[in-house]
């Protein structure tokens, strides 16, 4: 094999390394390996006569981001612990909100029922009022009764003001 020819297919090779494309459960997809920096400390002992280095990372490679992962039932957290910590507040708010949410809508729900069982018992209690005015024949009373429906504006209340009893 030629020099050239050997250079060539070291090329190639490395050039592979850079980019493994996998297949895993027929879903083909590309790793990149992470580039890491190796420092040589000198040194480390002998084996069979020959001296041999001890080699170490400059830096651990840590993901920026933090993920909840889940092994066999048992939650855990991978990532950089300051957003590890942000990604657990963030999942205990969103469920205090989404709680929340439900206890608003929940209570609208029954404001709904309350406000309209509020209006008809006014609605009720000043057609109740205005007979009672009526059969008095208290014109004064019937012009305030008067008065006081237009200022509560109750809606689906039938009262008659202009009949006597």
């Amino acid at each position: 094999m030629s020099a050239s020819r050997f250079v060539e297919r070291l090329r190639y090779k490395e050039a592979r390394k850079e980019i493994m494309q996998l297949i895993y459960r027929g879903v083909k997809y590309e790793y990149v390996p992470v580039a890491v920096e190796v420092t040589t400390q000198g040194v480390c002992g002998k084996y069979r006569g020959v001296e041999w280095n001890c080699h170490h990372s400059r830096i651990t490679p840590v993901n920026p981001s933090a993920v909840e992962l889940n092994y066999r039932g048992a939650a855990y957290y991978s990532g950089n612990p300051e957003e590890i910590e942000k990604l657990k507040q963030r999942k205990k708010l969103n469920s205090i909100f989404a709680k929340s949410n439900n206890l608003f809508i929940r209570s609208n729900r029954n404001n709904n029922q309350l406000d309209s069982t509020h209006s008809a018992n006014l609605c009720r209690d000043l057609q109740r009022r205005l007979e009672v005015a009526k059969r008095m024949g208290d014109q004064n009373l019937i012009r305030m009764l008067e008065d006081e429906a237009n200022q509560l504006s109750v809606t689906n209340c039938q009262l008659s003001f202009n009949d006597t009893v």
